[in-house]
């Protein structure tokens, strides 16, 4: 897998002199950040530019090439690897589960993404819809509406608007730009004739009993359903890890992939695995995090040095009294400023702009208070 788990772990590894073979099955490198952010967020020469840094002649980049398809874990062993780490990641969507939502018109937010942002298609059209309410969804949204045949788009999300788990200033920016939410809503019936989506059954939700999260949880109001018509619904519910390449292999268990959190290592000698392909649906720094740790562990399995617990860092234990920080005591984060909105219709124009050379420097100036973390109370 050639995303950031994978990455960072090749790069680690080349830079200790160890001989690297990424496989990747897109046609570019960058897993979830080429195929599923949008440009206006993630500019590709940004990005292609930050790949290639980590790129070097100690590793070799073999694309097109799919996990389960051109190759196994075991037959590239086989081939003489010494190790192999599966970070493949999250790339299959979760389904709503009813009736009708395979018809023609509704597709995964993950496919409207990929389709979009690897091969610049994109089917959507008319009045759209979107369930979830994640950074998927929005991004999913915001890329919709861009389109020049798009007419509407509509975010249905089943809690609150407090209590969405995109980014807050994704979602900022998605109401600026004239996408609308909906919240407090659940998909009950999609609609459909000869084949193609019609509308989408919605209920009304009310707060429940907090839940596991210790969030409200969304119950159903009887006699609450509405109907709205579509032309277009963008399912984003969720992602989960790709194992069907794996299910046949001795490293599932229960249909899980067995790893040893600490090392890495699956059930089976040299194979490691991590990223989102392992915890599920996480953040570029917990993928990175991961590649890390990947490339340590792999770099002592293939040395022989024998495997160890890596220690966690610690916050010290007393209260350090911060420094003078003078003028800059206090000064509030510098914000970057926004792309005009007029500006950022039907176009993919990055939205987040430079921030001057005064503010940057009043940025690096500015104190952090490095003080405010550390385990034992101040006396």
């Amino acid at each position: 897998g050639g995303g950031p788990a994978g990455l960072t772990a090749a790069h680690l590894l080349s830079i200790k002199g160890v001989k690297v073979t990424l496989f990747e099955k897109e046609k570019a490198l960058g897993g979830m950040l080429m195929a599923a952010i949008p440009s206006y967020r993630l500019p590709r020469d940004i990005l292609k530019k930050e790949i290639d840094n980590l790129l070097n002649e100690n590793v070799e980049v073999r694309l097109n090439q799919a996990l389960g398809q051109e190759i196994t874990p075991e037959s590239l062993l086989g081939q003489g690897y010494k190790a192999v780490y599966l970070a493949t990641g999250a790339h299959e969507s979760q389904p709503l589960g009813l009736a009708n939502e395979n018809v023609q018109g509704v597709y995964s937010g993950l496919t409207v993404l990929k389709e979009f942002n690897l091969h610049g298609r994109c089917p959507l059209k008319g009045r759209v819809g979107v369930i979830g309410g994640g950074n998927s969804a929005i991004d999913s949204a915001r890329v919709a509406l861009r389109q020049k045949d798009v007419k509407e788009v509509t975010v249905f999300y089943r809690r609150g608007m407090e209590d969405l788990p995109a980014y807050k200033e994704e979602v900022d920016d998605a109401l600026l730009e004239g996408v609308k939410i909906v919240p407090m809503v659940s998909p009950v019936a999609v609609g459909a004739k000869k084949g193609k989506l019609e509308s989408i059954t919605l209920i009304k939700n009310k707060p429940g009993a907090l839940d596991a999260s210790g969030r409200p949880r969304p119950e159903p109001v009887a006699g609450s359903e509405f109907t709205e018509k579509l032309d277009c619904l963008v399912v984003s519910i969720g992602e989960k890890s790709t194992l069907e390449p794996l299910k046949n292999t001795e490293l599932m268990t229960g249909g899980r992939l067995t790893v040893n959190r600490d090392t890495l290592m699956t059930r089976q000698e040299g194979i490691f695995a991590g990223g989102d392909l392992v915890s599920g649906p996480n953040t570029v720094i917990d993928a990175v995090a991961a590649g890390k740790k990947a490339a340590e562990m792999i770099y002592r399995y293939v040395h022989k040095k024998g495997l160890i617990v890596l220690r966690d860092m610690k916050l010290p234990e007393i209260y350090v009294s911060p420094v003078d920080a003078g003028d800059m005591e206090g000064v509030e984060r510098v914000e970057a400023p926004k792309l005009a909105l007029e500006k950022r219709r039907k176009n993919f124009m990055e939205v987040e702009c430079a921030v001057t050379a005064g503010a940057a420097k009043t940025e690096a100036c500015r104190c952090l208070r490095c003080d405010l973390e550390y385990t034992e109370q101040r006396d």
